[in-house]
């Protein structure tokens, strides 16, 4: 069979099956502003995002104008449908470009062809056939080939101009004897593909910029390779096609951003937050960090361990093979992907593991490679092998990824239906989602300010304002800042999830979830200064806010009940420094102070009542520290607080508790020192307490044993081996005679500064994510 019914039936295949399951709703933030694009392109509004991808958003204007004709819904369904299909048929014509690129990286010789003239894909290439097989199956561009990204139909185009390079490179091959002359006919036949390669790559950076990395070093290689064979005339032509090809969108993303001015500066906003947020090696150039960035870019697209170590086992043989026998393919693989490696390394979020993707063509020439250096007669098989093993992975994802619609699409349909019959007196949101309900048009109203890191402040304008009515809160989950609310008001909440985002190659979603919260009048709230979380402890410092810096306040909805305060945080002076004291007061007036030495504390006391009685809808309730000797400033936080009538359960991290820490891909978490104690106060009825723990296995050779105790009396004990959520039931009795004190001890710690790599003295034993307490009532539990 040619090459040509070869790749077509292949194609035809990998169509058949993802048409099934094209898009139908915007899922991450960036197809949203894609779909926003569509309709009113301004780059200077984010619409989309810079740098603009003007070449990516005519295209997908031209598959929405198609797709409205020949499907209905609303518009964001469209817009969905839209993008999905072209990075489909992104996906469809890449498996053909991956041949072209695979054969021109072949031997390097013209394989019986007219002398460097003829073409490298006539003839059937075994070997160039099973890396498109094994590129086309990772599961990575498995589920590009239908998420409504640019991230497929870039590739596409920059493969298109990496053809033509790479065709260009191979007819410039010397001859076996080493003469690197060249005729009229081969010099001219080259410099087209030069020219026409400078002029597709061009074109590809305006369908997405990291493209100049895939493709610009390929030129400049081509060229440099050419110097003594007529480089001047493919220099000069390959300037002006590239100049030619970057006019064509440059000028109109200009005009239509409204100026240079005003693109510049949107450019340099997005540049500023892209390049301070996320994980990037630049900004934390450890080890570990190094670790993690190298896991997702070579792990992450093949959503399985084992599937990656075979694959990467294979390259790095083959990786070898080049290095040894094959020098010029070796140098063309270095300029197809080191740079765009070391700026993704480096430059790059890497917890997008979509970013990765442009690399995945040369692992699996790599892979091909080492197969066929151990055996060239099992390449097929192994690519058979390999293509079969990733499909029977990714297939079920994929199938999951089209049976519903995106969590933020479901969750606003949700919130419509409901605001039919119940309507809530606002809807506020984490600023997340602001977009999405842009793009969406649902009619939702009234919508509060969603000010970035600040959404919790409008929220409290909203309640200080008198109203009293039900607010929705749409919540991102990796965000911490509703921790300033009550969390008796924060119970009701509906998580709407997307399984398939824990898969590896789904990495760096935004949003991947999200939280929705029906939330009454709470009894408190915070305002700035509160460092109750790892979030809004860096929000306080930033603007700087602190209790030892001036008073932080909360507002206490006035009640005429006694009421239990929980307060808890840290003295952060040096263990020499002095003692800070804390003072609480109520509408300006002291009800209680105390001392606290450098470290934790945790405090527990009464208000009487009457003492949250007054006039106006909320008591001002502040806290503020001071040294207690000296003049100089003692930094402090308030790490805990509740505040709620008698009776009423509240809990709390005691004596041998790190302070909380966070990452955007594993949340909040606290680790216990060798013994860490929990307080409980509230009503005499049993509890159970559920605790999420990771598994000490990361940490420890062998699984340590940890046991759960009230006072002297055991409550639970086990050997911890793996993640668990750990549930210990406490009688009422037990709990009352210890105090409300529940003791986690585990046999196992370390220290990070011994074992090298960080200077973090602290002894760290189990690494806990969650902690809930339940109130078992008539063998119920409520929290």
């Amino acid at each position: 069979m040619t090459p040509g019914r070869l790749l077509a039936a292949l194609a035809l295949v990998f169509a058949l099956a993802h048409v099934p399951f094209v898009a139908t709703s915007l899922e991450d933030i960036d197809s949203v502003n894609f779909a926003l694009g569509l309709r009113d392109f301004n780059v200077a509004e984010h619409r989309p995002h810079p740098p603009g991808y003007p070449v990516y958003i005519a295209l997908g204007k031209v598959a929405k104008a198609v797709t409205a004709v020949l499907t209905s819904g609303v518009e964001s369904s469209i817009d969905a449908r839209a993008l999905s299909v072209l990075s489909l048929l992104a996906g469809i014509a890449s498996i053909g470009f991956l041949y072209l690129v695979f054969c021109c990286l072949g031997s390097g010789k013209p394989k019986g062809l007219p002398p460097r003239e003829g073409l490298p894909w006539k003839e059937l290439d075994i070997a160039a056939l099973s890396a498109t097989v094994i590129t086309a199956s990772c599961p990575l561009f498995w589920y590009l080939a239908v998420r409504p990204m640019s991230d497929l139909p870039g590739l596409a185009v920059a493969l298109a101009a990496q053809a033509c390079l790479l065709l260009a490179w191979w007819r410039q091959t010397p001859a076996p004897d080493g003469d690197r002359r060249l005729t009229p006919a081969m010099t001219a036949a080259s410099g087209r593909m030069i020219v026409a390669g400078a002029l597709v790559a061009a074109i590809s950076i305006g369908m997405r910029s990291q493209c100049a990395w895939l493709t610009v070093p390929l030129l400049m290689l081509v060229l440099a390779d050419r110097i003594g064979r007529g480089v001047a005339g493919a220099l000069i032509g390959s300037v002006m096609t590239f100049t030619i090809g970057g006019l064509l969108w440059g000028i109109p993303l200009l005009v239509a951003s409204g100026g240079l001015g005003a693109y510049l500066t949107a450019l340099g906003a997005q540049a500023g937050g892209d390049f301070t947020s996320g994980e990037m090696l630049y900004q934390t150039p450890t080890p570990r960090v190094a670790a993690f960035a190298l896991l997702r870019t070579f792990v992450g697209p093949w959503d399985s361990t084992a599937l990656a170590v075979v694959v990467l086992t294979l390259a790095l043989v083959g990786l070898v093979q080049l290095a040894m026998r094959d020098r010029r393919a070796m140098a063309a693989v270095i300029a197809l992907g080191a740079p765009y490696f070391l700026f993704h390394l480096i430059f790059q979020d890497t917890a997008f593991i979509r970013y990765a993707l442009p690399l995945i063509p040369l692992v699996s020439f790599l892979a091909v490679r080492g197969v066929a250096m151990l055996s060239e007669p099992a390449v097929p098989v192994v690519a058979a092998a390999l293509s079969v093993g990733a499909v029977v992975i990714a297939s079920p994802v994929l199938v999951a990824y089209g049976a519903e619609a995106s969590p933020t699409v479901r969750v606003l349909s949700a919130m419509q239906t409901e605001a039919k019959a119940s309507p809530p007196g606002a809807i506020a949101m984490h600023q997340t989602f602001r977009r999405p309900l842009e793009a969406e048009a649902i009619a939702l109203a009234p919508q509060l300010a969603s000010p970035p890191r600040l959404e919790w402040l409008e929220i409290e304008k909203y309640w200080r304002e008198g109203h009293t009515e039900p607010l929705w809160f749409l919540a991102d989950p990796v965000r911490s800042d509703l921790a300033l609310i009550d969390p008796m008001s924060r119970r009701d909440a509906i998580a709407i999830t997307w399984p398939l985002v824990t898969r590896p190659a789904f990495g760096g979603m935004r949003p991947s979830s999200v939280q929705w919260y029906r939330m009454p009048a709470p009894g408190w709230f915070a305002e700035e200064g509160w460092a109750l979380t790892p979030e809004t402890s860096g929000i306080a410092r930033l603007r700087g806010h602190g209790p030892e810096l001036g008073p932080i306040t909360a507002w206490v909805r006035r009640r005429s009940a006694a009421a239990g305060v929980l307060i808890g945080g840290r003295n952060l002076g040096a263990p020499t420094d002095p003692s800070a004291r804390f003072t609480l007061a109520i509408d300006d007036v002291t009800v209680q102070s105390w001392d606290a030495a450098p470290g934790f504390f945790l405090q527990v006391f009464d208000l009487p009542a009457g003492q949250l009685w007054g006039p106006g809808e909320f008591a001002k309730l502040t806290v503020r520290s001071t040294a207690v000797a000296g003049a100089a400033v003692i930094p402090t936080a308030i790490e805990q607080f509740d505040l709620q009538i008698a009776d009423t359960t509240m809990w709390g991290y005691d004596s041998g508790w790190q302070e909380a820490e966070y990452s955007p891909l594993s949340g909040v978490w606290r680790w216990t020192s060798e013994r860490a104690t929990l307080r409980i106060l509230g009503p005499p009825v049993a509890r159970t307490i559920i605790l999420s723990i990771e598994s000490p296995l990361k940490y420890f050779d062998s699984a340590p044993h940890v046991r759960v105790t009230a006072g002297d009396r055991e409550l639970a004990a086990s050997t911890v081996a793996g993640a668990v959520d750990w549930a210990i039931d406490v009688p009422a009795d037990v709990l009352a005679s210890a105090g409300g004190l529940i003791t986690v001890s585990t046999d196992k710690t370390f220290v990070p500064s011994e074992r090298g790599g960080s200077p973090d003295p602290r002894h760290l034993g189990l690494r806990v994510f969650s902690v809930r307490v339940l109130s078992k009532v008539s063998n119920s539990l409520t929290p």
